[in-house]
């Protein structure tokens, strides 16, 4: 069989949410051609929700590290990412959520209200601040009439940056999700605050919906249905699977996933499988980036692959970067190392499905 690879598959954010209810969702299952690609739920309450806006109490400030310890109106610990405002020790601040907590880790914030999408942060309040994403890889110059575009459907006190994944969105595309955003805040954020008249710490915005953070993660999903707790049995099969740290591939790959406290290593055993290596490269870095994504795994990331060739090993690289635009995570694939593994990193953002689950469980 002639040895190629297929690296122009395009990326599938999910095209079907499936909800325990129609008015007001608690769980939502995000599929991808019938399969579950990413799953989510209310968290209890004490834990800060994603994209939620706050007036935080400073604790304790790191100049060095850029972070700083606050407390939000109900005292819990956050950590916030500062970059170069100063910030005073029993100050008050704006941030918003931007990841869940995870083992010991307090959620995280940054500084200032952002409105965050797939394709874009739209800034209230900073409408001098039109450009494109530090960290997106993107050429400025190739994608400043882009930020035009864009920046001209905006109302007149907002900012906006372009994200990695709006180079190849549709312009429509992009323009909806701004509208949604700002639509999302103008409803339900207190904008009547004033920062130097507030003494205690306050929620501004709850964030988004559940509903409309799915609809964040998957934009192109046409297809919405609502179902009982009897018909979510399937569902949660696929969760159980995910959570466990051997995964069977429908092409009998075993893929080992072991979570450390410092990176996650991936181990591919191939040996159980009939099709050839060239056959299953495809199919391999499919399923991982899916079961990175599904598992919310994050962080560092080593995935011990079968031998391959330098020139296959560059082809399949391509492949990963190309599944892992479907990961609103934005993950970074860096090749392969000096001892053969293949590199990458994935933002954190929800904590893993493994957690995600326990929580699930005992309020049930």
């Amino acid at each position: 069989m002639d040895r190629q690879f297929n690296t122009s598959i395009q990326d599938n954010y999910g095209d079907q949410l499936i909800l325990d209810n129609h008015s007001n969702p608690t769980k939502i299952a995000i599929m991808s051609d019938g399969k579950l690609v990413e799953f989510l739920s209310v968290l209890p309450p004490n834990i800060p929700q994603i994209g939620s806006v706050h007036i935080a109490r400073i604790q304790q400030v790191f100049k060095q590290h850029r972070l700083a310890n606050a407390l939000l109106e109900d005292g819990t610990h956050i950590s916030v990412r500062m970059s170069d405002e100063k910030l005073q020790t029993g100050s008050l601040a704006l941030v918003t959520i931007t990841a869940e907590p995870w083992d010991t880790k307090p959620a995280r914030a940054v500084l200032g209200a952002e409105l965050a999408g797939r394709y874009v942060i739209v800034l209230p309040g900073k409408p001098e601040i039109r450009r494109v994403s530090k960290n997106s890889g993107l050429n400025k110059d190739s994608t400043s009439q882009q930020v035009d575009l864009t920046a001209a459907g905006l109302p007149d006190e907002f900012g906006i940056i372009l994200r990695r994944q709006a180079a190849d969105a549709q312009a429509s595309s992009i323009l909806n999700e701004i509208k949604n955003l700002i639509t999302s805040w103008q409803d339900g954020a207190d904008l009547s605050f004033k920062l130097d008249h507030i003494s205690t710490p306050k929620k501004i915005y709850s964030g988004p919906t559940l509903f409309h953070s799915a609809g964040i993660i998957a934009p192109l999903a046409n297809s919405k249905i609502c179902i009982d707790d009897s018909e979510w049995q399937e569902i949660y099969d696929e969760l159980d699977n995910a959570a466990k740290p051997r995964f069977i591939t429908d092409q009998d790959v075993a893929i080992w996933f072991q979570p450390t406290k410092g990176l996650t290593a991936i181990d591919i055993d191939s040996a159980g499988s009939r099709l050839s290596l060239p056959q299953l490269m495809p199919h391999i870095g499919q399923t991982v980036l899916k079961q990175i994504r599904l598992r919310q795994i994050s962080g560092a990331i080593f995935v011990d692959m079968p031998r391959l060739s330098k020139s296959d090993r560059i082809k399949f690289n391509q492949l990963c970067i190309n599944y892992a635009l479907a990961d609103i995570r934005h993950p970074d694939i860096y090749g392969y190392g000096p001892a053969g593994l293949l590199e990458m990193t994935v933002r954190h953002r929800h904590m893993m499905l493994e957690n995600r689950m326990k929580l699930l469980s005992s309020k049930a």
